[in-house]
């Protein structure tokens, strides 16, 4: 299974509404178009860190996958309304590729 973990900056009281955001867009079936299957959002101590998975049999780069889909307007609607509660960790990372945490380690049992 693919994961991919974003890293951003986040108000801890802006959790409900990002929460909120998320559930709005899962509902569109995007997620499920580019191959998602689990969406996980955790806050700690001003940063926001949102884990994707996607499916076992998903062909090709998770990322680029999520990146492809940029235009589409479920992406978009719930990118601009993301913009109100989040910051780039960076104020130089510009898109979402640049938000990407590199894994740098895994062990499974």
């Amino acid at each position: 299974m693919q994961r991919v973990l974003f890293i951003d900056r986040m108000r801890p009281e802006d959790a409900p509404a990002v929460a909120r955001i998320w559930t709005e867009h899962d509902g569109t079936g995007l997620p499920e178009r580019i191959g998602v299957v689990n969406r996980t959002l955790y806050r700690f101590h001003g940063l926001y860190v949102h884990m994707v998975e996607a499916r076992d049999d998903l062909p090709g780069d998770l990322t680029e996958r999520i990146f492809a889909a940029r235009t589409d307007p479920a992406f978009v609607d719930t990118r601009d309304r993301l913009a109100a509660h989040l910051e780039p960790y960076l104020p130089e990372f510009r898109n979402l590729k640049d938000t990407r945490a590199e894994q740098f380690y895994r062990w499974q049992a």
